[in-house]
């Protein structure tokens, strides 16, 4: 897939423009469109800054403090909250925690362009994925007496011949 063809079916203009308009209608709106801008400096694509105004949006509404005299007590609070949803993967609150560090360290410094200081108040925070290898690997495939197994627990013929079809699609 050429690069013009992703953009067209992405459109991650459009969706920039979108979240910009929420995120100026948050607190510390202002900040975080600057950071976005920031980024797009760095040389960041339009698809890695759309990440990051995505994630901006569910950030900003954990914050209730002014992002530039953040104290460490305040950040805790914020990652406690995402670390403590049960409905975001361990991906997206891996995000959402760097996207905070960003921000402090945006607002903080000026920068969040690598080799930038770090403030202390976001200094702490993990940015490790605690989740799961999701790769395939030989050990998670079905074996082939596995997979008959589940063929000769399919109810009828066509469950039976759609579970081939994935079963040889798959190998």
């Amino acid at each position: 897939m050429g690069c013009g063809l992703k953009e067209e079916i992405y459109d991650f203009e459009q969706r920039i423009a979108r979240y910009r308009r929420v995120i100026a209608g948050l607190r510390n709106g202002d900040v975080a469109l600057r950071m976005l801008d920031h980024l797009a400096s760095l040389g960041l694509s339009a698809a890695a800054i759309s990440n990051h105004a995505a994630h901006l949006v569910a950030v900003l509404r954990l914050i209730d403090f002014d992002v530039g005299m953040a104290t460490r007590s305040d950040v805790e609070r914020v990652v406690a909250k995402i670390n403590g949803n049960k409905r975001w993967r361990e991906q997206t609150k891996y995000h959402k925690r760097v996207v905070l560090r960003r921000l402090i360290q945006y607002a903080k410094c000026g920068t969040c362009e690598r080799g930038a200081p770090v403030p202390p108040e976001v200094g702490w925070i993990k940015l490790s994925k605690s989740s799961r290898d999701s790769r395939v690997t030989p050990e998670n495939l079905l074996t082939p007496e596995e997979f008959e197994a589940i063929v000769r627990g399919a109810e009828n013929a066509r469950d039976k011949a759609m579970l081939y079809v994935l079963f040889e699609g798959g190998s």
